[in-house]
């Protein structure tokens, strides 16, 4: 996800940037024939059916539809901070025995002359099995004033990922993110349901390890260390929830000014992860990042889900 300009000035505007980019960091077409469910939560998304409105290559996406034996989910999610509202976003997905597809969008709003706006959404597909997930591409959109694009797309065969980004942007860090960095870490989208599934099908424990990711440039790793267990109100009635510190650790494709700085990399995301057996998954249902005077927040508002052979939408809130 590319980030937004640095500017100099108030130290606690730097920490309102990165917190909202600690948050967002964490956090977009045809159908292909299969025996489908009559229930598709993906086509709710404004975005999906201009999914190919914008392609530089050749390629053309294709989203499945999810078959009768999928999992399917969808959340609504509003960020805050100061105690205003300046994130919303979405991101619905499904995944069955091998496959996945997820799609997410994210809109922030300004804070003054300060903080930029934001508008991006995304798309990713690939398979997944005991040993992680593995994408078959990703597509980025940008919604800002210069339209950037990113297209990945990931060769199994020659293992490497072909990344097209237009237009092109300025550097890809110093150093490089290398080709095998790159083909071995997840996408952004990717790397959120690789940390929900944990604890299902020996994807191994919930929040513990490190998720790598490539967004195009950085490539950088999510730890997760767990923090014990913390009751929280969802769907009106307070359940346990595991506490999950994440760090943000870059590893190559930073140029110099983009790296945290000590105070910001030292302080974890907070992630509360409520378990969800029915549905294999850990939803992480509210996001707290701290740092000097400013507290950030990004939470579950709404939440869907289909169960596979099932075509009842279920439904759960704040």
């Amino acid at each position: 996800m590319a980030r937004a300009e640095r500017q100099n000035g108030d130290p606690d505007m730097r920490a309102i940037r990165f917190a909202k980019l600690a948050l967002t960091s964490l956090l977009a077409g045809v159908v292909l024939p299969l025996s489908a469910s009559a229930v598709n939560l993906m086509d709710h998304e404004r975005n999906i059916d201009g999914l190919n409105e914008r392609n530089i290559n050749e390629t053309f996406y294709q989203v499945p539809v999810p078959g009768q034996d999928a999992t399917q989910f969808r959340f609504k999610l509003k960020g805050y901070i100061f105690g205003l509202r300046m994130i919303r976003s979405n991101y619905s997905g499904w995944y069955n025995q091998t496959e996945y597809a997820v799609y997410s969008d994210i809109k922030t709003s300004g804070l003054g002359a300060l903080l930029k706006k934001l508008e991006i959404w995304a798309v990713s597909k690939g398979t997944h099995d005991s040993q992680g997930l593995r994408p078959d591409y990703h597509v980025q959109q940008n919604l800002d004033k210069k339209s950037r694009r990113v297209e990945m797309i990931y060769d199994d065969e020659a293992e490497q990922v072909d990344v097209s980004i237009k237009p092109p942007l300025g550097s890809q860090g110093v150093p490089p993110a290398t080709p095998e960095e790159r083909y071995l870490a997840d996408d952004t989208l990717s790397a959120i349901l690789n940390m929900m599934m944990r604890g299902f099908a020996n994807k191994g424990e919930v929040c513990n390890g490190t998720v790598r990711v490539f967004d195009s440039k950085q490539h950088y790793g999510l730890r997760m260390e767990r923090d014990g267990t913390r009751r929280l109100k969802f769907d009106d009635y307070k359940s346990e929830t595991i506490s999950c510190d994440v760090y943000y650790e870059p590893i190559s494709g930073f140029d110099p000014e983009d790296l945290p700085e000590d105070e910001e990399s030292s302080q974890p995301v907070n992630v509360y992860f409520k378990h969800y057996p029915e549905l294999g998954l850990y939803i992480p249902i509210r996001f707290t990042y701290k740092i000097s005077a400013i507290t950030a927040v990004l939470k579950v508002d709404e939440m869907e889900y289909v169960l596979p052979g099932d075509e009842v939408i279920h439904y759960a809130s704040e």
